[in-house]
């Protein structure tokens, strides 16, 4: 038997309980007229026949399941509560990842009132961080949704969320006057699209977040390319400086270089340690340009300079290649990316 696992979230008054109970034909979670009536996150489960999203011989197909409906506190409440919920849906979802079975399904609905009329720009960023961090499906539930023409509100939606399917759902009758009222209408339907194609936007998420991975690094290593050639073209013409003095400029040449490998460190996200810059220095760098030509009067200080240069540019090009080649787990050991950076700069020797 699988297990369909739905978050519900939104904000106070979006209906998200009485959406659970029309889904379990309930009254189980309690309900109230648009004030804070979940003051506490909870969950419901029940075994029950739930649509496939597989349309054959003129319907679409059941399948038993165990269907675990997560309550969440509006997310406005207060910023106290919000904060302990968010943490409490991130567990949830963190749980839920971990024991996902092949054929279990798990996702969010994320509800808005349509007749609110109002959907927030941190929900759209909440439901962008929460869906690409838990590798989860959304799907925008419109409750109350009276109209089946489109309005203001979804348009927004759809625009600002393309790839998130969004739901029209009237989990319960709503009178219009003491004699007409509006049949509820498209929990089957909701529940029906949220299952089917389950996988395919699991994958199209998983997707996302390599191209936002491969974006972020990308995007990081020129930041480091940019910030390190700023700090070499600065130790150079101070190394220019100091090579006005034939021979006596080496041993402060040598100093400029392994403050420069430090800085470069620093900017990688590396520790910075001048013993360590040092040692890289003495072990991997020296002889990229023969110290012995800034001993000669008419050449030290474009000698000096240029072996500052070289020296840093073969260093920042080790990190550069190291970095990209490294996982983000990777790239916070410290010893690990020494050792491998020392390796690349043999390699470059070579």
């Amino acid at each position: 038997m699988r297990t369909v696992d739905i978050i519900v979230m939104g904000k106070t008054g979006a209906g998200k309980s009485t959406l659970i109970n029309a889904v379990l034909g309930e009254e189980l979670a309690p309900t109230g007229t648009g004030q804070a009536v979940t003051r506490e996150n909870k969950i419901y489960k029940k075994e029950m026949m739930l649509p496939t999203g597989e349309y054959e011989a003129g319907k679409y197909g059941m399948v038993l399941a165990t269907l675990s409906m997560y309550d969440t506190v509006g997310l406005e409440i207060d910023r106290t509560i919000t904060n302990r919920t968010l943490e409490e849906i991130r567990n949830h979802m963190q749980e839920a990842k971990r024991t996902l079975r092949i054929d279990d399904i798990s996702m969010v609905w994320f509800c808005v009132n349509e007749l609110s009329k109002r959907f927030e720009s941190y929900e759209i960023e909440l439901i962008k961080k929460l869906s690409i961090d838990y590798e989860i499906p959304f799907v925008v539930v419109l409750t109350q949704s009276i109209s089946k023409k489109k309005g203001d509100l979804e348009l927004q939606i759809e625009k600002d969320l393309p790839d998130v399917p969004l739901a029209k759902v009237l989990a319960k009758e709503y009178p219009i006057d003491d004699e007409i009222s509006v049949p509820a209408k498209g929990v089957e339907e909701l529940l029906r699209k949220s299952i089917k194609d389950y996988q395919g936007r699991k994958v199209r998420i998983l997707e996302d977040k390599i191209n936002q991975l491969v974006y972020r690094r990308s995007e990081r290593i020129g930041e480091i390319e940019a910030k390190g050639n700023r700090c070499i073209k600065k130790r150079s013409s101070a190394a220019a400086k100091v090579g006005v003095l034939p021979v006596g400029c080496i041993p402060a040449v040598h100093g400029i270089c392994i403050k420069m490998l430090a800085d470069l460190n620093e900017i990688a996200g590396i520790k910075r340690d001048q013993a360590l810059a040092s040692e890289i220095f003495v072990n991997a760098v020296v002889g990229v340009i023969a110290t012995p030509l800034m001993a000669v009067p008419w050449l030290s200080e474009r000698v000096a300079s240029a072996y500052v240069e070289t020296v840093g540019e073969s260093y920042l090009k080790a990190l550069i290649e190291v970095i990209g080649r490294s996982t983000d787990r990777e790239l916070q050991d410290n010893d690990l990316m020494i050792k491998r950076i020392k390796e690349e700069l043999k390699k470059l020797k070579k």
